[in-house]
């Protein structure tokens, strides 16, 4: 709070987390004097948040501005293995600290078996090729994927991997599980996590070999042509607020193994879901819940796209794309621990929450569903705030100043 009532400039707050990281943490960080690291991923930064239609276009903004930066050193930067380790060290290092800082904001608090256990919801995403970009074995272009993944405790995203680059086509599925186990590395703890994802994740055998292991278990949605056998019915308690909607939770036999099997029904829709899992030992409804949030993670791209403008890769090659993707990441995260910062200091996001209120007040009582009321602070990040911290950065605006600013944009909708 004191220093949202200081004189120091919004770009200095804004910042200051990824950069103490690089200062204090990188063990990738090398002195570069004609283009330090610092220099390198402040850039990175302001340019996801810079709405630039090109690399040129974000190189002409800094030397209109007076920051002189050749082209061919962006671009050498933008290729460089050390750098992009060094970028992913720090988008790494910071969710970490980044997580510890937000546990008073968990999503899932009202749901005590969650506690301390990790949930990520997974998915891919497609940005547009680069200008000069390699093509296919017909001569087409095709778009670069990547890999991300979303904490439904926090609302941070990290980037795993690219897994489409270089005019290869290749499906997320057999990346995803190359690049597990190093994911698990970095984020073992006490209880096994849990991985929510659509049906392309669904594998039998895969994961019935992850739970017996005690690496990951999974929660996805059935597949129209999977034939299964119910083999038993398991207990539950129908007149639990949280399981409203689940119509069976079942042991079903698939192919090559035994699957827990959930049969939901959205209160509000009518629509029919049908779930798979390994996890035993949650409720159906906290099951249902948790593939049901994984719509989050959609809201996030969402963001990337439309709101920071991120639909085209900067350079050719999966060095440069994993460095976007880290920088993307980064930035969404950075933006999400700004508001949190807000809302600490008494400026909360007002117009969404409100919003939220008046729908639940609207909705019968029979269409509305307790587990999703019990969410907490899981809303997308709006254009109105995004919009206001890019001015402040831009215009080195003094926090004494943005402060009504930041309360009148998250009071109400223009």
């Amino acid at each position: 709070m004191e220093t949202l009532l200081s004189n120091t400039m919004v770009d200095e707050t804004f910042f200051a987390p990824a950069l103490r990281v690089l200062r204090d943490y990188c063990r990738e960080r090398r002195d570069t004097p004609q283009f330090s690291d610092e220099d390198f991923l402040r850039g990175g930064l302001q340019r996801i948040l810079g709405q630039c239609d090109s690399g040129r276009d974000f190189l002409q903004v800094r030397q209109d501005r007076g920051e002189t930066l050749a082209r061919s050193t962006w671009f050498d930067a933008m290729h460089s293995g050390r750098r992009a380790a060094m970028v992913a060290e720090v988008a790494t290092r910071s969710y970490e600290i980044f997580e510890r800082d937000l546990r008073t904001r968990d999503w899932l608090a009202e749901f005590p078996e969650l506690a301390g256990r990790a949930v990520w919801a997974v998915d891919g995403h497609h940005l547009t090729h680069a200008g000069h970009a390699a093509r296919d074995r017909k001569g087409e272009f095709i778009s670069v994927g990547f890999l991300y993944g979303l904490c439904l405790h926090s609302g941070l995203q990290r980037s795993l991997v690219p897994f489409q680059v270089d005019g290869v086509r290749r499906h997320e599925w057999p990346v995803f599980k190359q690049q597990l186990p190093h994911w698990l590395r970095q984020d073992r703890g006490a209880k096994v996590p849990i991985v929510v994802g659509d049906p392309a994740y669904v594998d039998v055998a895969y994961w019935t070999e992850q739970k017996r292991t005690k690496q990951a278990l999974i929660i996805t949605r059935e597949k129209e042509n999977m034939k299964p056998t119910v083999i038993a019915q398991y207990p539950y308690d129908p007149a639990d607020p949280v399981n409203r909607g689940v119509e069976a939770d079942e042991m079903a036999g698939y192919t090559t193994a035994y699957l827990r099997r959930i049969v939901y029904c959205d209160p509000v829709s009518a629509e029919r879901f049908v779930f798979l899992t390994t996890e035993d030992s949650l409720r159906p409804g906290v099951i249902a819940l948790l593939y049901l949030l994984r719509w989050k993670i959609e809201k996030v791209f969402d963001v990337f796209k439309n709101k920071l403008h991120q639909q085209k890769v900067w350079a050719n090659g999966e060095t440069a794309a994993a460095t976007q993707a880290h920088l993307t990441a980064l930035t969404h995260n950075l933006l999400t621990l700004l508001l949190v910062t807000l809302e600490q200091a008494g400026f909360a996001e007002e117009k969404v929450t409100r919003v939220q209120s008046q729908r639940r007040k609207a909705s019968p009582t029979k269409h509305r569903v307790p587990a999703q009321e019990m969410v907490r602070h899981a809303a997308q990040l709006t254009c109105q705030f995004i919009r206001l911290v890019r001015h402040c950065l831009d215009y080195k605006i003094p926090w004494h100043k943005a402060l009504p600013l930041f309360q009148r944009r998250l009071h109400s909708y223009l």
